[in-house]
């Protein structure tokens, strides 16, 4: 489960609970049914949201928006553009581990190229580049 505490529009804490169900990642053996059945039960239990990672496919996606009378979350899709993902239905689309991922890929890449002898990669971001990405408008400030 998730809670978020901020209202970004009006600025005032607010309480967002997110309830999780895992039956896809689990492997359980009617991974669907028994996922509608908990979104259902988190719904009328008073859960804000439902997330749903591991719902693969847009058969399945459509299934749980259908289902969830909370808006839905699930991971996002490899096969099943954002858009589509909203045209099914789903309110939230987690990235999960996949910019981490993104970026660890990158880190060992560079690292092994710069073992083996290449040249630093002209394209990265200068650290001032990176300095002026935490200053954007909108963004609370690090400090």
């Amino acid at each position: 489960m998730s809670v978020g505490f901020f209202d970004r529009t009006t600025g005032t804490p607010q309480l967002f609970v997110n309830a999780r169900t895992d039956p896809f990642w689990l492997r359980a053996p009617d991974a669907l049914a028994t996922a509608v059945h908990r979104v259902r039960a988190y719904a009328d239990a008073g859960a804000d949201g439902v997330f749903v990672p591991g719902a693969a496919g847009e058969a399945e996606v459509q299934a749980l928006a259908a289902a969830a009378p909370v808006p839905l979350n699930v991971l996002i899709q490899p096969r099943v553009p954002v858009a589509r993902l909203a045209a099914l239905g789903v309110a939230r689309i987690s990235y999960g581990s996949l910019l981490f991922r993104a970026a660890l890929r990158a880190a060992v890449t560079t690292a092994l190229q710069m073992a083996a002898g290449a040249p630093i990669p002209g394209d990265l971001p200068s650290y001032e580049q990176v300095q002026r990405l935490r200053h954007r408008p909108g963004l609370p400030d690090p400090a």
